[in-house]
């Protein structure tokens, strides 16, 4: 192990970030004892089926792939819909549903788009929850010819059709990266009876879905593929009864506590997001004592609340460096709080789309947009990706997280160290308005080759390649394991790697 007592050169760089070496107290340590989270899962993004490719310019399928190369997502979530896949019901002119049959369609667009997505994963690595949005049929429509909607998921046909989906994709397409299969998409949310399929939904008939299509996979020898817990909106803090619920007894039958969080600005910049998220943690423990261990907390889906158009289902705030710097606070206050993995909402606005009388208008939450009908400012990419693609790069699968006593209202930090202890770093946010000076020390062992490279994320310092990707404002002598100090500017994250991101 390579120990550097000094730095050769203390550099004070234009950006105003000074790097150096000091002793004394008041040394903001991450001791081996304080471990937040170990054997992460990693961070990811949800990255679905696209609605209509026909809608995509010629090059989008080459700058989503150059963008997510960069991005390096450990996780994807990736959701489909049935309705694009079944079609021809034929129910035997009687109301049980157990003989009826249909076709699939796996020859189309939409097949098409998943399986580019599926072979991305599949040649980097990478885990994937692969999931259907919602049960057949349109809940505004006249006449239901599936008749699923009010049964939901408890629906028998649904578990056949998910075993037929998935036997397709993991044994004749060969995606053994589908880890999970999520059953259904927030279902305790139920919008408006009648517009809303979830309207009709019950933990009830999630459950007893959620055993039938375990029952399904099992039968066609599945049982590798895990079911996520849940998946639910939690809206913004608490945890739902679906989830006390797989606490009390799903447990077997599921693999992790699955949530949707979107959280407003106040509770995240004054950091008690991360005391509403312990309080809703520590809650599950009560009931399941594997709580952040063997059964893991994952959110699914992660983005803010203020800025968003609920009727175009967008947000406003997405091209703001503040939207980067609170989703690097969420992803701290998060898996200080006790998250094994977190996916961020999402990745491409050419993905979705709000259908409105004047037409389709893309729901823009991404992270860029390949739409051939997007301006060239929306098509640029946004600065929460390159904060995002630091995150993603930094906090890898099986790192363990070390929290530190130095949390305030202004100021939070993690440190993370790889499996094998060869690689390592710091994420620290300062949420005050005026720069404040840091040293930090990482007392579990990193074997670095005693260079650090340092990030600074705000809209003064961003620094970007000639590719338009993020690259080092600092590459400087130094080890985590001795004294590291740091003038973090205000309103910022900064980001310490022994390794470049």
């Amino acid at each position: 192990m390579k120990k550097i007592i000094a730095f050769a050169t203390l550099l004070t760089l234009c950006l105003g970030l000074l790097v150096g070496c000091v002793g004394g107290d008041g040394v903001t340590t991450f001791n081996q004892k304080d471990v937040a989270a170990k054997d992460l899962l990693g961070l990811g993004v949800d990255w679905g089926v696209y609605e209509d490719v026909n809608k995509l310019s010629s090059d989008s399928e080459a700058r989503v792939l150059s963008a997510v190369n960069r991005l390096n997502p450990r996780l994807v979530r990736c959701m489909t819909n049935l309705d694009w896949l079944a079609y021809d019901l034929d129910d035997k002119g009687n109301d049980d549903p157990s003989d009826d049959e249909w076709k699939y369609d796996f020859d189309n667009k939409y097949m098409y788009s998943t399986c580019k997505i599926l072979d991305w994963c599949q040649e980097n690595a990478v885990k994937v929850a692969f999931g259907v949005w919602n049960v057949i049929g349109n809940a505004n429509a006249e006449v239901d010819v599936w008749k699923m909607i009010p049964n939901s998921t408890s629906d028998i046909r649904w578990a056949k059709m998910i075993a037929d989906l998935l036997e397709y994709l993991v044994k004749i397409k060969g995606y053994d990266c589908i880890k999970w299969f999520v059953n259904t998409n927030e279902p305790n949310y139920v919008g408006n009876v009648g517009s809303s399929k979830n309207a009709y939904n019950t933990f009830e008939k999630w459950s007893a879905g959620v055993r039938n299509v375990r029952a399904a996979l099992d039968g066609v020898g599945l049982d590798g593929i895990a079911i996520v817990g849940g998946d639910v909106t939690a809206g913004g803090t608490g945890f739902s009864e679906y989830l006390l619920g797989i606490a009390d007894g799903m447990t077997d039958v599921v693999d992790n506590y699955g949530v949707h969080l979107y959280v407003s600005n106040h509770p995240l910049d004054t950091g008690t997001f991360y005391n509403q998220l312990t309080e809703s943690v520590d809650a599950l423990r009560q009931k399941d004592s594997k709580v952040c261990n063997d059964h893991r907390v994952i959110i699914w889906e992660s983005g803010l609340l203020d800025g968003k158009n609920a009727v175009l289902d967008s947000n406003g705030y997405i091209a703001n460096f503040s939207y980067g710097i609170r989703m690097t606070d969420f992803t701290l206050q998060s898996l200080l709080a006790g998250a094994s993995g977190i996916c961020y909402w999402d990745l491409d606005d050419a993905m979705h789309f709000m259908y409105t009388e004047n037409g389709a208008t893309a729901k823009e939450w991404g992270m860029f947009s390949t739409l051939a009908t997007a301006s060239a400012l929306k098509q640029e990419i946004r600065p929460w990706f390159h904060s995002s693609t630091l995150l993603t790069n930094l906090l890898l699968p099986g790192n363990t997280v070390y929290s530190t006593a130095d949390y305030s209202e202004t100021f939070r930090a993690l440190a993370t160290v790889s499996a094998d202890g060869k690689s390592g770093g710091i994420v620290a946010v300062n949420r005050g308005v005026t720069d404040v000076e840091k040293t930090f020390r990482v007392q579990a062992p990193i074997e670095s080759d005693g260079k650090l490279y340092v990030y600074v994320f705000n809209e003064k310092n961003l620094r970007l390649g000639q590719d338009g990707y993020v690259v080092p404002n600092a590459v400087i002598d130094g080890d985590l394991n001795q004294n590291v100090k740091l003038t973090l500017p205000a309103n910022s994250a900064v980001f310490v790697s022994t390794y470049a991101l």
